[in-house]
């Protein structure tokens, strides 16, 4: 009986070698006829596309298993471990990953917490549509810590959540979602819905539950090949084209020549910013700056 099955292939390895500084891990999606959870392994290239590095059928989602993937996956990828992971909210994953991956910062994946504030606050949704945009502000909208418990507590009281236990929990780990405690985690700036819920249309789209384990693994081929493809279109037309410059500095006509062409628009973008910042200065010595 098969229980766990783990692979990837030399590009895969290959990839994670290159962009495996943030992986996804999620496993939510239910693929086959038996309902084993799958368990890709995903980054985003220097494209901004998502790239697989690798995944797995399990047959539970037990701390055992997590940490037998979490090893499987690290031995194959030679040891080197990723700075940030994105994960959803399991304990089983959460403990089998922080012994397998110590080093690591741990994130918790934005889109399966809209998920589930969809599904423990479904009254509050459908209540009032005001809700999820200030949700969103406590998710990414803060740089001060005290700005966003203000916020957090302001939008408890309006919307008469201060008792809500789930809402509770997830303050307790609010360190690995709010923006605001992670400005200094290494994400590759991506954000930390884009991975899953593009994976999972992805996935939908080529893989049933009906597929039984040969068919399922012939499918998840054509998944490979598909995100192999667009990248191979992101290089063909990033050398036949040239990004728009904002203004003729040396620096961005430098970033075109070093940057792709999305990499080279946050890097404009950061450039721009910085033209828009008022410099004043409050003292003679440089601990008064």
């Amino acid at each position: 009986m098969i229980t766990k099955i783990f692979w990837s292939d030399a590009r895969s390895v290959s990839d994670y070698g290159l962009f495996g500084d943030v992986i996804c891990f999620d496993t939510t999606y239910r693929t086959n006829e038996y309902g084993r959870p799958f368990a890709p392994f995903i980054g985003v290239n220097h494209h901004k596309e998502t790239v697989i590095f690798g995944a797995a059928l399990l047959y539970d989602e037990t701390i055992d298993s997590f940490k037998w993937l979490s090893e499987t996956f690290l031995g194959a990828m030679s040891g080197k471990q990723p700075k940030t992971i994105l994960k959803n909210q399991s304990a089983a994953m959460a403990n089998a990953i922080l012994e397998v991956f110590p080093k690591t910062h741990h994130r918790l994946c934005v889109w399966h917490i809209y998920q589930n504030v969809a599904t423990h606050l479904s009254h509050v949704f459908h209540g009032s549509k005001q809700f999820a945009h200030d949700f969103s502000e406590c998710v990414y909208d803060f740089e001060d810590e005290d700005d966003w418990r203000l916020a957090w507590n302001n939008m408890l009281q309006k919307y008469s959540l201060k008792e809500n236990k789930w809402l509770d929990s997830l303050f307790e780990v609010r360190e690995k979602w709010a923006l605001v405690y992670g400005q200094h985690t290494f994400t590759a700036n991506m954000k930390a819905t884009q991975c899953s819920e593009s994976m999972n249309n992805v996935l939908k789209k080529y893989l049933k539950p009906r597929h039984d384990l040969l068919r399922f693994f012939e499918h998840y081929e054509r998944v490979l090949a598909d995100r192999r493809y667009k990248e191979l279109t992101a290089d063909f037309k990033m050398m036949h084209t040239i990004p728009v410059l904002s203004t003729g500095v040396e620096m961005l006509h430098n970033g075109v020549e070093i940057y792709t062409p999305e990499v080279f628009k946050l890097f404009q973008k950061e450039y721009m910013s910085i033209l828009d910042c008022s410099i004043h200065k409050i003292g003679k010595g440089w601990d008064d700056f």
